[in-house]
């Protein structure tokens, strides 16, 4: 079986490193990337497509069906948010059978990129924290007590009446972009003020005209402002591969130490979780979500709830850690492709490990002395050197 990753953004870690356990699981892998990115600097891909430069929609669709064509896969995986909003337009909108005739994405193409993604009438749950955060409490998911900002409202009153402390959220954003901590009303009125002084700006500009014009229409800019209740406890995420809105595979991961507030994990415990799990799949089935996903949540300090934070329509950066508790996502996957029943495997055990190069970034020293196992690739001597490159 074959199967094509898909990514724009370097830095990204989680996505390669399911290169090895995909082909041991039975896939054939492509990547379709830039030069600079870590996909192409790994040895466990079998054949790489090369991603124009610049995010020309028209050029990047060429790309796609070219690498489509070649390849046929059965399935495509967005490494990043950008190329999930970008194959959502591709779904939205239908642009492969306009196009088709010109190089373009067929029929058949559009349909395996629309499978590998989820419902279409369900892809803005996916991708927006605000929709995300809807659909959940329609589902009956803990959330945090949040508000959307509508144009011309009492943005500071909303924030009391949440009240502190508080995130401020752009609705499209990753890796803490967007993310806003607000202790008390003195940091609010800096973080709404600097929101309003943006869009001031941004529409004295001719940013809509330029995207038309250089046709990257596909990029989300007029995303919701959330205002959410911060939450004090543990950051942790719940980690699944789906096929059809079934979930096949999942286990929990904790963050034992992170790289900065807000920042990524360096440190993950991994086990199994089930208020996440039923939460991760209830989503995962309302959303008809297919693929690698993730979930972002907090559990709460005194009453160990889980709160649901966000959706990662992507591979996070513990998918391949699974066996360390007895759960392999890639051959969950396969599996699935193949049709063979299984049920929703769980996690066994618990497990900690240092994610590398987050650990090693945030403590170069220590990780010497470690008292678990670094993730570093030992086996992918030209990715371990692209990870330890300075940024």
């Amino acid at each position: 079986m074959n199967i094509l990753i898909i990514a724009m953004e370097a830095g990204r870690w989680g996505p390669v490193r399911l290169a090895k356990p995909l082909g041991e699981a039975g896939f054939q892998v492509a990547s379709l990337c830039s030069d600079d990115n870590p996909l192409a600097r790994t040895r466990f891909v079998d054949r790489r497509f090369t991603l124009a430069g610049g995010r020309s929609s028209r050029r990047l669709e060429a790309d796609l069906a070219r690498a489509m064509r070649d390849w046929r896969p059965r399935l495509v995986i967005p490494a990043d948010e950008q190329v999930v909003a970008w194959l959502h337009a591709l779904v939205r909108n239908g642009q492969g059978r306009r196009r088709s005739k010109g190089g373009g994405l067929d029929a058949e193409m559009l349909a395996t990129v629309q499978a590998s993604l989820g419902r279409p009438d369900q892809l803005d749950a996916m991708l927006f924290k605000t929709e995300t955060l809807r659909l959940a409490r329609r589902l009956g998911v803990r959330t945090p007590a949040g508000v959307t900002l509508r144009p011309g409202c009492d943005a500071m009153g909303v924030a009391e009446s949440i009240g502190f402390p508080l995130y401020v959220k752009n609705s499209f954003s990753w890796a803490g972009q967007g993310l806003r901590y607000c202790a008390d009303r003195s940091a609010a009125a800096i973080a709404l003020s600097a929101i309003d002084t943006d869009r001031q700006a941004q529409k004295r500009s001719s940013r809509a005209l330029v995207k038309r014009l250089i046709d990257r229409d596909w990029y989300p800019t007029d995303a919701a402002i959330d205002l959410q209740r911060a939450i004090e406890g543990t950051p942790a995420m719940y980690c699944a591969v789906a096929l059809g809105g079934k979930s096949l595979a999942g286990f929990a991961g904790f963050a034992r130490h992170t790289l900065s507030a807000n920042g990524p994990s360096t440190v993950v415990r991994i086990q199994g979780h089930p208020a996440m799990a039923a939460a991760s799949e209830a989503l995962i089935a309302a959303m008809g979500a297919s693929g690698f996903i993730g979930f972002d949540f907090m559990i709460q300090a005194g009453t160990g709830d889980a709160y649901l934070l966000e959706c990662n329509p992507r591979p996070i950066q513990v998918g391949h850690l699974g066996p360390y508790v007895g759960v392999d996502l890639c051959a969950s996957l396969a599996a699935g492709l193949r049709g063979e029943e299984q049920s929703a495997a769980g996690a066994a055990g618990r497990a900690d490990i240092a994610l590398f190069p987050q650990e090693w970034l945030r403590d170069p020293a220590g990780v010497a002395g470690l008292e678990m196992p670094l993730d570093a690739p030992w086996d992918d001597p030209d990715l371990l050197r692209a990870m330890m490159a300075p940024t």
